[in-house]
């Protein structure tokens, strides 16, 4: 696993009607740095936001940003890849919004539960069908 250096800075637009974007106060960039396997690599991202350049120094918004990833991390990318939910074939009518219920419902269950390896414990789950309901407090 790579070293990780991030940085980021921050600068707030002209007000000379540089955008006709609603609420846009800041424009900034994040340049990350890391090192894996010996050599260093640079990532640039620029993103926007509402927050005014007083109450977002560069430090804060970084602590943002990487909030938003641990709740990319720590939620979507469960339901992406370990429920599959960008290949599910539900499309129409409320089908999405009952599965993503569902999806939601089962990982907050899990949690709660406290269970962090969810992608194990729906393996288990998958077998054991009677733990599966001891998480619910059911039984058969």
């Amino acid at each position: 696993m790579g070293v990780w250096i991030s940085e980021a800075f921050g600068f707030r637009l002209s007000g000379s009607g540089y955008s006709d974007w609603p609420d846009l106060e800041q424009v900034f960039e994040i340049r990350r740095r890391w090192q894996s396997k010996d050599v260093w690599h640079e990532a640039v991202r620029y993103g926007v936001t509402s927050l005014p350049a007083t109450i977002t120094i560069p430090e804060r918004l970084l602590k943002l940003k990487r909030g938003h990833w641990g709740i990319e991390n720590g939620l979507h990318y469960v339901k992406d890849v370990t429920m599959a939910e960008d290949k599910s074939t539900v499309h129409t009518d409320n089908g999405p919004k009952i599965m993503a219920a569902l999806r939601n419902t089962a990982l907050s269950l899990l949690r709660l539960a406290g269970f962090s390896t969810i992608a194990a414990r729906m393996r288990y789950n998958s077998t054991h069908p009677q733990a599966a309901l001891e998480v619910l407090s059911l039984s058969l």
